[in-house]
This record gives structure tokens, sequence and C-alpha cells, in this order.
């Protein structure tokens, strides 16, 4: 499995706390597109997490604990990031929403802007830890 989907290390709580924040940007245009209801279900699965319990996220605003370690919430920013270009349209309302994540995650918005343009570079828009790390290292709250 792809190194940014190794989801064992995240408790229950940071698992749910991630879905939830999925689930806001998939909501943040206004828009629930069935490619992001996909992208949260496997996700979802991923995390083992049932369908019951992501509709319940997908009808509920509940706040949980953040990622402890930095890598991790540089992970969750990215899995952000995917979410809001999964649908391949960018609104301002989800730009504005990924910032504040980032903000709450100890984040610069101006490493999210470096790590938009270097997953648009790529054409599956994947990046790896590594790459994630260079560019937060720098740009790091």
């Amino acid at each position: 499995m792809h190194q940014n989907r190794d989801f064992n290390h995240l408790n229950k709580e940071q698992k749910l706390n991630l879905l939830r924040q999925l689930v806001n940007m998939a909501k943040a245009d206004k828009i629930f597109k069935f490619v992001e209801f996909k992208y949260l279900t496997d996700i979802a699965d991923v995390l083992g997490i049932g369908a019951t319990q992501l509709d319940d996220i997908i009808e509920k605003e509940v706040v949980a604990p953040l990622p402890e370690k930095m890598l991790d919430r540089i992970r969750q920013l990215y899995r952000l990031t995917v979410m809001m270009m999964v649908d391949h349209v960018i609104s301002d309302e989800e730009m504005i929403l990924l910032k504040n994540y980032a903000i709450q995650l100890g984040l610069t918005d101006e490493g999210v802007d470096v790590m938009i343009v270097k997953m648009k570079a790529n054409k599956g828009g994947m990046l790896l830890d590594e790459e994630l790390l260079q560019i937060f290292s720098v740009k790091c709250n």
C-alpha cells in the first residue's frame, strides 16, 4: 500500500476526525459530487469505518483531536487537498477551508500553495511523504 494511504498509526478518534474534515471539504462548495462521495467511501473503507458511521459523519459536524506527529498532520492536509481536487474544480470556499485547516494543523497557507502546484505538475497528483516533508519543513508555522 502507498505510504500516504497508511492509516494504521492513527487512533479511532483521529481517523474519524480525518473523515469529518474530508466531508467538510467535499461540502465546502455546496456541491457534493459522486466522485467526492466515492473518495470518502474509499478512505472510510481503508480506515475501517463502516457505511453507517460514514453516513453519521456526513450528517453531523463534530471536531475531534488532530494528529500529534507533524508528518501525520501533513498527510492529513494532503488528503484534504486530494478531496478538494478530486472533482477537478477548486472553489474559493474549498481553498479558504483548506488553508484554515492548514493553520489548524500548524502548517502555513504558503505551503498549501506550493503543494497544489506540485500536485498539478504531477499527472497523477500524488506526492510522496518525502516531497510533502520538504514542502512543509520550509513552510511550517
